[in-house]
């Protein structure tokens, strides 16, 4: 059985209401996640898994990181597809604002100054980009309006598997993180809490996303 990426679980809520709140909500998770993923990169103690393994693919290959990005996440696209789940139009809108969400922080965060600040504060400069990553992962997953090719292979696993969506996240992350460790890819003590706080944020914090989200729906 083929399963969009797209399909919202059964709910009360009129598909019209609950899009004026999905969308929005989408739109949001992509901005935090591309805010969060910017700000840690800057703060250099580690990415997610999937970013070190292309950084990892980049430096054996040759290849840009944007390259290796994009020819990977067409891959991760075809595999969740083979697994059953078709891509929606979130999931392109999710790819390319993530994209420029990173790339506009990372701008702010050169004229900020970033780098250059004291190992104190990049700590607490990591930790709120990665709060905000989570928060970001939990509003994407939340709007059901289509996710970033990682995130729809991540999904993918989950319904073959029967697993969480926590769980399959461990799973996923945890082979790129083996990959981009074997291909010398950049990753550190922070690669390894994202590991860890992404996976706890789709099996506590995303439920109460949707829940919130379904009620906003019901009243509106």
């Amino acid at each position: 059985m083929r399963v969009s990426a797209d399909a919202a679980p059964p709910v009360t809520a009129p598909a019209r209401l609950r899009a004026e709140v999905a969308w929005p909500t989408l739109i949001m998770g992509i901005v935090f996640v591309g805010v969060g993923l910017g700000m840690m990169i800057d703060a250099d103690f580690g990415v997610a898994p999937i970013d070190a393994l292309f950084t990892a693919v980049s430096r054996t290959s040759g290849l840009s990181v944007g390259i290796v990005l994009a020819v990977l996440s067409i891959l991760m696209v075809l595999m969740a597809w083979a697994l059953g789940v078709r891509p929606a139009l979130g999931t392109l809108v999710s790819f390319l604002g993530i994209a420029l969400c990173v790339d506009l922080t990372r701008a702010v965060g050169s004229v900020l100054g970033v780098t250059g600040w004291s190992l104190g504060v990049l700590i607490v400069w990591w930790v709120a980009g990665l709060a905000i990553f989570c928060l970001g992962v939990a509003g994407i997953f939340g709007a059901d309006r289509g996710v970033s090719p990682y995130d729809l292979l991540t999904l993918a696993v989950s319904l073959r598997t029967g697993r969480s969506l926590g769980v399959s996240r461990l799973i996923v992350d945890a082979i790129a993180l083996v990959g981009a460790i074997a291909l010398g890819g950049s990753w550190g003590v922070g690669t390894v809490v994202i590991l860890l706080a992404v996976p706890a944020t789709l099996n506590v914090v995303l439920p109460r996303v949707k829940s919130r989200l379904h009620r906003i729906g019901v009243t509106t």
